[in-house]
């Protein structure tokens, strides 16, 4: 069964209020939308472990790639 999109990331008006935050604190939509998916794998398992080097190597990532731009 697929995931269905949250409506948060669905709405044109709210996707556009989500990527001027981003712009605004020097993220990405891209990076917002990964970490919620990372958060949502994680619902169930109880203290979430793991979770913390899955956001940060989704950070890690995002860092990279902004010092290569």
């Amino acid at each position: 069964m697929a995931r269905r999109q949250l409506p948060m990331f669905d709405d044109a008006e709210s996707r556009k209020i989500l990527r001027d935050l981003c712009k605004a604190h020097n993220l990405t939509l891209e990076l917002l939308m990964q970490m919620v998916e990372i958060q949502r794998d994680n619902l169930g398992r109880g203290r979430q472990l793991g979770i913390t080097q899955e956001f940060s190597a989704a950070i890690a990532d995002f860092l990279e790639k902004q010092g290569e731009a």
